[in-house]
């Protein structure tokens, strides 16, 4: 069932007779959900409803972190919640969400929604009639919950309500609105002192970032891959699987990775046993060169945190590269996802070739280019080679960026060389067009690798480049 579908549903009377906070409970959610922040969010979405239904049906004692992560994240029902966060990471983003839409757009609300840390129910908090929204922040319902939760009538909605807000009770958060006028300025002093000292160090620490960077910095690339109107999505490579082609040398397509059906490439496990090459594909593991180019994207003036968002290769849905700008770092064989874009691609990565090694195949050569490159000829045993690629999304309303290897020297060259300006602009000011933007490409690098066993690589070389119009 889609987000939106769900969302009509819980707007629609429920079965039974439902009372009057029932009614403003789900309205409030069906607000929430129609907000800009959690259109753009359709898994917080969809975690925010699911929360919501169950407790409206009175059934929020099986929201488990388990419960959740298999009903609405798809994981299996004996997945390890300590190895698979999915649950916590989304419900710290779900709070965070919540919060800044009652700072915002629903300052104005008679109620509102939070979902406690430690749990996963979510508590509906009636706010005093005429109080201003800044006297009724959501950290301070928190706080108060402990002495001032009661549970909804037997015949109502399953959901908590904290009515400690409207109805005056001997409960901690009553005591704490009756608050003295002497306490209540001595606070707001120390909060006014504070608030200068943060200023102040602000102002600092400003006029200390102004001597490293330019205030204002508008990058050809970096610019079109985070906006200001979608998210940017981060994709690191699943090496487990780069383990299991290591004893198969055969691809895993996308539809195999995602039914996780590797029946068709068992036959050809070769050095260890068919079961411990299942093994080795089903780890969650990403190499060292992802985490380090994930690192230098996050310190990028343009990567802001409430719009970059970071996911394993086996997290993302094929909606994510439908509506969001995308960095994926690996080849297909570490991204699987890489399969949807390279029918528009000029060099695609490859397996399938009599040696069995891999190899980026030329699709549309040009003169003095070669129909494929690899690292296994007498002449290239020592290069390693990546492409990098910039295209647009499957839905044309964003960008894609793709950063591949042969190796993983080879995806560590592309990197390098898209994070290092000096290199990097003078490539991309070639090819931008009169107006000044920037069409998308590929660029075939080649790099010289260090060490007896190619750790590393040294700086990249571009030996093609292929516009797309």
């Amino acid at each position: 069932m889609s987000t939106r579908a769900s969302v009509d549903d819980m707007a629609m009377e429920p079965d039974g007779p439902v009372d009057d906070k029932d009614n403003a409970a789900r309205a409030l959610v069906t607000r929430i959900l129609a907000s800009p922040d959690f259109i753009r969010s359709p898994q917080l979405s969809k975690f925010l409803l699911y929360i919501c239904k169950v407790s409206f049906e009175g059934r929020s004692r099986i929201l488990s972190e388990q419960h959740v992560g298999v009903e609405v994240f798809g994981r299996a029902p004996d997945y390890d919640t300590a190895a698979d966060t999915i649950v916590r990471s989304h419900a710290l983003r779900l709070r965070r969400r919540l919060e800044q839409y009652f700072q915002r757009a629903g300052r104005h609300e008679p109620l509102h929604l939070i979902v406690p840390r430690g749990g996963y129910v979510p508590i509906f908090l009636a706010v005093p009639a005429g109080s201003p929204p800044e006297d009724h922040p959501v950290a301070f319902f928190v706080a108060a919950l402990s002495e001032t939760e009661t549970e909804a009538p037997a015949e109502g909605p399953g959901s908590t309500y904290i009515e400690g807000l409207a109805e005056p009770g001997p409960s901690a958060l009553t005591t704490a609105l009756k608050t003295t006028p002497v306490t209540v300025w001595r606070h707001r002093f120390v909060i006014a002192v504070l608030a200068l000292l943060l200023i102040i160090l602000s102002i600092a620490f400003g006029f200390h970032l102004r001597s490293h960077f330019l205030v204002s910095r508008h990058h050809p690339l970096w610019g079109r891959l985070f906006t200001d109107d979608q998210p940017t999505r981060i994709v690191l490579g699943d090496s487990g699987m780069v383990l299991f082609h290591a004893t198969t040398r055969r691809y895993v397509s996308l539809h195999d990775y995602l039914s996780h059906d590797l029946s068709k490439q068992l036959p050809f496990v070769e050095q260890v046993e068919p079961h411990f090459a299942e093994f080795l594909a089903g780890r969650r593991y990403t190499s060292m060169v992802d985490a380090m180019t994930l690192a230098h994207l996050l310190r990028l003036p343009e990567a802001l945190p409430e719009r970059t968002l970071v996911h394993y290769a086996r997290d993302m849905r094929l909606e994510d590269f439908k509506s969001s700008n995308l960095i994926i770092i690996g080849a297909q064989e570490a991204v699987p996802w890489v399969e949807l874009f390279e029918p528009s691609m000029d060099f695609v990565f490859s397996i399938d070739n009599p040696e069995r090694h891999s190899t980026f195949v030329n699709k549309q050569p040009r003169p003095g280019e070669s129909q494929e490159y690899n690292s296994y000829s007498p002449a290239t045993r020592t290069k390693a080679y990546a492409v990098l690629a910039f295209l647009p999304n499957l839905s044309g309303t964003g960008n894609v960026l793709i950063l591949e290897g042969l190796s993983m020297p080879g995806t560590e060259a592309a990197a390098d060389l898209a994070m290092d300006d000096d290199r990097l602009l003078p490539l991309l000011n070639k090819i931008r067009k009169p107006n000044g933007s920037l069409p998308h490409f590929e660029m075939l690098l080649e790099s010289d690798t260090v060490g007896a066993i190619s750790e590393s690589a040294k700086p990249a070389r571009l030996i093609a480049l292929h516009v797309h119009e």
